[in-house]
């Protein structure tokens, strides 16, 4: 009979932390979204048009088969204007280049790959990453857009992206917060029946005070369950 108890009491103390249990691995194995990037936009704009907190990337003759000038120059009065806020064309820190100019002015481009020119023109970001690439797709993919398009990967003409005598190679950039690799656990809101009972979360956790009480109550269950099925073992084997 002393058996027969010791066995129900084993059970119902499995059975007693089982939904926390399973609450802590659900927890382990949910990762948070990544982190939402600020993103990047970019049009070709008449100069008077690109305004704070806009950059100034580069100047164009005009929105196709044009010629390139640098930011500071003042002769062309087509401008890649990129925003928000927090970036930079410095060519240091967290930055990529979008293209190298023949000269400060009436210039011909080429991609970051081809050496010959000693002009650089760059995208630069106050905190996060900077990426930019060149590609011939209808599209520059997911995070990415579009700058300008350029005829060839040296020596080229270059126009804006609005679909109308663009080139075929589009100067793609992105900027924003890098996404975290792999993710972190996030462990969830034990204990709570609804919303309204969970409460508010510590800052930076997934956890509520009851989660933290379902937590202490099921690793003292689990002891209990170690010490019965323990005392069991000898009484069965021990005898």
């Amino acid at each position: 009979m002393r058996r027969l108890i010791s066995l129900g009491l084993a059970v119902a103390l499995l059975l007693a932390i089982a939904p926390a249990a399973m609450g802590v691995l659900r927890g382990l194995w949910r990762s948070p979204s990544a982190a939402a990037s600020p993103g990047l936009t970019c049009t070709v704009e008449d100069a008077a048009s690109c305004v704070a907190p806009e950059v100034m990337v580069f100047r164009m003759s005009d929105q196709a088969n044009a010629h390139a000038e640098t930011a500071p120059g003042s002769t062309y009065g087509k401008v890649v204007c990129c925003g928000p806020t927090g970036l930079g064309t410095s060519c240091s820190g967290n930055f990529d280049t979008v293209l190298w100019l023949s000269a400060a002015d009436n210039a011909h481009v080429a991609e970051a790959s081809q050496a010959g020119y000693a002009t650089q023109v760059c995208l630069s970001a106050a905190s996060g990453t900077v990426d930019c690439k060149y590609v011939t797709d209808s599209s520059c993919g997911t995070g990415y857009t579009c700058l300008a398009t350029i005829y060839d990967a040296t020596n080229a003409h270059v126009a804006d992206c609005d679909g109308v005598n663009d080139y075929a190679t589009k100067v793609c950039c992105a900027a924003g917060a890098a996404p975290p690799v792999g993710g972190i656990a996030e462990l969830p809101n034990i204990g709570a029946a609804s919303p309204e009972e969970a409460g508010t979360p510590a800052e930076g956790s997934g956890w509520s005070a009851g989660g933290y009480a379902a937590l202490a109550g099921g690793l003292a269950a689990a002891a209990l369950l170690i010490t019965a099925g323990t005392w069991y073992a000898r009484r069965r084997w021990v005898r």
